[in-house]
């Protein structure tokens, strides 16, 4: 079919946008009638800007951007809804080397997050004693899902934002060079900037978002709900081509080939090989030991493209917890309506009908009860999900909404 539909969408240089990249250059748009372009910009931040510019049908942002948007956080569009998963995983805790023998002395035991939560207050600690600045930690944005899942695993330990560490926020891609400079102690953010870290000689992967929360959003395509009210026909061919594209690199056999694609100065503009650990599950610690993590990233299967509105509530609750909307939406309705309605499933449903991939029959789920992969109810037989466990064990029911989790 011959591209007649245009969308331009706005993504940042992280792994995640790999779905995006491929749906374009691989044909995958261009087979569902959409000429799909594509701009690169450094940050989150900078995504945001060009999109009030206008120029934009769609961004590539964290999942809980659209959530924060919807209850009306300043300076962020208000009307973003997310209808569609780009990638679970992908991210990765990295520190300094001198951090990471301070934690390992504390206790840390690499990759298990608990431990790392514990030593990471007991330096805290001491550096406090020794009137020290506190440890300095970068996200790519103050409202991203790297920034709420780091505060909930640091909050665990009852580490507290700005008083026993500094939370700032970086574009991914100076992450490595600061903290090599020794301007920032550690970061969390997706790769493959941790690997590029850690394989030029200068960090060490402590633990990664599997660990914290497993296959859990991490970037989503955002669209405005006018325009996805507008053009539903582009927006489902779209979505149709994501979809394929995310199949295609979940394949295994296709993983060279990837990286290839997103080494170029068009997109991450780093070697090749920074970019397979992500791909290949095996992640660099140090340069000579390797973490195996399955499911470290993941662009299709097991539901990985599917926008659970219980996963926006899980966000809601965290901006609740760190009093980044006002207290009083824990008990207001209309703020549960939008936060749910800032995912859509309904429109990635309508999307995928057509090629019968298979969906979930439910907007929502427990979040964190899934140990291990379980088949569930779903528009076609064969789909299989989780696990979805938080390290700590705990579970987050949307049915009982409040500002923390359920234990």
């Amino acid at each position: 079919m011959a591209a007649s539909r245009s969308f331009k969408a706005g993504f940042s240089p992280t792994i995640d946008c790999a779905v995006l990249v491929v749906a374009a250059e691989k044909g995958f748009a261009a087979d569902e009638g959409v000429a799909l372009s594509l701009m690169k910009k450094p940050s989150v931040r900078d995504l945001l800007t060009e999109w009030h510019a206008g120029d934009l049908q769609g961004l590539h942002l964290p999942a809980s951007i659209p959530v924060a948007g919807a209850l009306g956080v300043p300076e962020l569009p208000s009307d973003l809804v997310a209808p569609f998963v780009l990638a679970t995983g992908g991210a990765a805790f990295v520190v300094s080397q001198e951090l990471h023998d301070d934690l390992a002395e504390q206790g840390m035991k690499v990759p298990d997050p608990g431990t790392l939560a514990r030593a990471v207050s007991r330096v805290a600690a001491s550096r406090q004693a020794a009137q020290l600045k506190p440890l300095v930690l970068a996200v790519e944005h103050l409202l991203s899902v790297s920034m709420f899942e780091l505060r909930y695993l640091l909050d665990s330990a009852h580490l507290k934002n700005g008083r026993d560490v500094t939370l700032v926020e970086m574009p991914p891609a100076d992450m490595p060079h600061k903290l090599e400079a020794g301007e920032i102690d550690g970061f969390y953010g997706a790769e493959p900037y941790g690997s590029a870290a850690v394989l030029h000689g200068t960090a060490r992967i402590a633990t990664t978002k599997m660990h914290i929360w497993q296959n859990a959003p991490e970037k989503v395509l955002s669209v405005s709900r006018d325009w996805a009210d507008a053009e539903p026909a582009t927006l489902e061919a779209l979505l149709r081509a994501l979809y394929r594209a995310g199949e295609w690199c979940s394949s295994h056999a296709n993983i060279e080939e990837l990286a290839g694609i997103l080494s170029s100065p068009h997109y991450l503009a780093v070697e090749g090989d920074l970019i397979l650990p992500a791909l290949t599950g095996y992640i660099p610690h140090s340069p000579a030991r390797l973490l195996e993590c399955h499911g470290f990233f993941s662009t299709s299967s097991k539901a990985a493209n599917f926008p659970w509105q219980s996963q926006a509530l899980w966000f809601f609750s965290q901006m609740l917890r760190w009093q980044d909307c006002p207290p009083e939406f824990a008990t207001d309705a209309k703020a549960y309506e939008a936060a749910c309605e800032a995912f859509r499933p309904d429109i990635f449903r309508k999307a995928v009908k057509p090629i019968f991939a298979p969906v979930p029959s439910a907007n929502m789920k427990l979040e964190g009860t899934l140990q291990v992969p379980v088949h569930v109810g779903a528009s076609r037989s064969g789909l299989v999900l989780g696990p979805d466990t938080f390290f700590d064990g705990r579970i987050f029911d949307p049915e009982k909404f409040d500002a923390g989790l359920d234990t």
